[in-house]
């Protein structure tokens, strides 16, 4: 499945929808205020799904990805020049 997403133009926070290739919603990602970025998704109905919260005073970024709230893996940025590559450790 192919998602797309759109950030919202005027908004405070960080703000998403995200959709599938027919155009429809399938998940919204609406940021909080907190040390560090911090996303709430939902999914189509509303309901809470997940939760992508940045870890602080790490030299490079550092996310975690927080479902049913239990840290099911991270995002981490490695160090690179000329493009950002980012690493997904998903935990089984």
């Amino acid at each position: 499945m192919k998602l797309l997403f759109k950030q919202r133009l005027f908004s405070w926070f960080d703000s998403y929808d995200i959709y599938n290739e027919h155009g429809e919603t399938v998940y919204t990602v609406k940021g909080e205020l907190a040390w560090g970025h911090k996303l709430n998704i939902y999914n189509a109905n509303g309901v809470h799904v997940g939760t992508v919260k940045e870890e602080i005073f790490t030299f490079l970024p550092r996310f975690k990805i927080i479902i049913n709230g239990e840290e099911m893996g991270c995002i981490r940025k490695e160090f690179t020049f000329f493009k950002p590559v980012f690493t997904l450790d998903f935990k089984n």
